[in-house]
């Protein structure tokens, strides 16, 4: 039986290798190539029931729907998945729409976002039997002429922008600099001002064909404690109070929470340290001077203080499911009330992205190349197959995901190096990071990379997109296949007057006949 030593639900190191399930990262290497998404089943249906359990716990007074932003993964095995653990969906285009359908999600429990919808998008949306989300004032005519044109009720909630005033410190979202939360959120395009809601909600209970519902909101991935959510629902309730006094006492069916929570060792915006923009004020200072002492001098103290820099992968871990689910419910079930809601028999929906995909899935790439400089500075690369720019996802938000060498597991840093992708930008995955002794061929193991990242991947340099692999306990197939250098230039197309003529081939070289002696 090998060692093992677990590092979380579906990630172990046993005898030196990474598993994820049953599956050894190596050999999913040797059988799929490299580099590979690989995503695990189990983890996606532990995620489901653990959000639904933590969240209807908590929520006595109706039922509790799950209902997973596709756009976190939008692959169609993926939201299969989620179907049969009887899933809803939030959905954002009209793509997304039909990942749910394909899967098998209830209709009734697709949630059309976005701002704006296409008058065809919202069409296909009613006559599929899906809910919009309206977020846009405009929205409501285009919505009841398609449900006039299509002979149904539109079945609609009104997206609310809560202003969070109870949470100033400063948002995650935010790279540039210290930015409060509360201003951060109104700055985002998502939700409605109240009195906009009100204005709507006066105009939807006068039609026919448009059935008010409930309410939604999402602020998005802030703030990683669940004090941000308390306030949240703090907000949340208040305005759902002062919109259901305003609409003559509505009681709404569903009230849909949105999500943004953090994933348990939470890699977003690690990478960003707020502190830098002085250090390197202060070091370009130094430099200079430095000048006065000799080229040799500038140097020797210039790596001395290379040599101290160092970045870690986040240690602290999130909040747990069952944390944020009793933040979220308990505040709400004392909120509602005190602003005039009555609780019962009102469905809770929550829209989980990051936190239902990210620790699902993990990244496998080779490492090909290694450069060392050791004059007049020290500095190492390790140069690995894969690029930042099939984590435009991560690269957005800032991430600094945590990393384990697959086939060197157990293995003890001996010192850092600069990781760094194949195209050509500086590609630096992992500025400064420890490593262990790092040989060509090694594996790394990206972690936490189910959310947003398989699907954000784009052909920068016209490189095809890798495979995703699932594991499901020791079973591992292939759920989207690696593109082909044909697929990377299927779409394009050259104008009739741009083409050449094919050039003929270079004529053969005629050997000449050796003479006979």
């Amino acid at each position: 039986m090998p060692m093992q030593n677990r590092i979380d639900d579906c990630l172990s190191r046993r005898d030196g290798h990474l598993f994820i399930e049953e599956c050894d990262t190596v050999d999913l290497v040797r059988t799929f190539g490299s580099p590979i998404f690989v995503v695990s089943e189990d983890q996606i249906r532990r995620n489901v029931r653990r959000f639904h359990r933590a969240f209807q716990e908590g929520w006595p007074d109706g039922e509790v729907k799950i209902l997973p932003a596709a756009k976190a993964s939008w692959s169609l095995a993926i939201q299969r998945i989620l179907a049969d653990e009887g899933c809803g969906a939030d959905i954002y285009s009209t793509g997304e729409l039909s990942a749910a359908l394909q899967a098998g999600v209830n209709p009734q429990f697709i949630s059309v976002n976005g701002v704006p919808k296409d008058d065809a998008h919202i069409q296909r949306s009613l006559q599929a039997g899906a809910r919009i989300t309206i977020d846009s004032v405009e929205e409501l005519d285009a919505i009841q002429k398609a449900a006039n044109d299509l002979g149904v009720t539109a079945m609609v909630r009104l997206r609310i922008k809560p202003t969070v005033s109870g949470f100033t410190d400063r948002t995650d979202f935010v790279a540039e600099g210290p930015v409060p939360t509360d201003l951060a959120a109104l700055a985002y395009k998502g939700g409605l001002p109240v009195e906009d809601v009100i204005a709507l909600g006066r105009r939807i209970l006068g039609m026919g064909n448009v059935h008010l519902v409930g309410f939604h909101q999402h602020h998005g991935r802030h703030h990683a404690s669940t004090r941000y959510w308390v306030e949240q629902m703090k907000a949340y309730a208040a305005a759902i109070g002062e919109v259901c006094r305003e609409l003559g006492g509505f009681r709404p069916r569903e009230i849909d929470i949105g999500g943004g929570f953090a994933i348990p060792r939470d890699p977003f915006n690690k990478a960003t340290n707020y502190t830098e923009p002085a250090q390197f004020a202060l070091l370009s200072g130094l430099s200079m001077g430095l000048e006065g002492f000799g080229t040799a001098a500038r140097y020797t103290i210039m790596a001395r203080i290379i040599d101290r820099l160092v970045t870690h992968p986040n240690t602290t871990l999130a909040p747990t499911i069952e944390e944020y689910g009793a933040a979220c419910t308990r505040t709400l079930r004392e909120e509602l009330p005190r602003h005039g809601v009555d609780l019962h028999g009102v469905m809770l929906q929550v829209e989980p992205g990051r936190a239902m995909h990210g620790n699902t899935g993990i990244h496998l790439t080779t490492v090909r190349n290694l450069k060392r400089m050791t004059s007049p500075i020290r500095y190492n690369h390790v140069i690995v197959d894969t690029t930042e720019f099939w984590f435009t996802g991560g690269r957005y938000e800032h991430h600094l995901h945590d990393y384990v060498f697959a086939n060197k597991a157990d293995a003890l840093p001996v010192g850092k190096a600069d990781i760094i992708g194949r195209s050509c930008y500086g590609d630096r995955l992992y500025p400064f990071v420890p490593v262990p002794k790092v040989e060509v061929g090694d594996v790394l193991a990206m972690l936490d990379t189910g959310a947003y990242q398989e699907v954000s991947t784009s052909n920068f340099n016209a490189m095809p997109r890798p495979a995703t692999v699932l594991v499901t306990g020791s079973r591992a197939a292939v759920i989207r296949r690696a593109e082909t250098e044909e697929d990377v230039f299927r779409r394009d197309v050259i104008p009739e007057h741009l083409r050449v003529e094919q050039a003929p081939p270079p004529a053969r070289a005629v050997r000449p006949t050796p003479r006979s002696p």
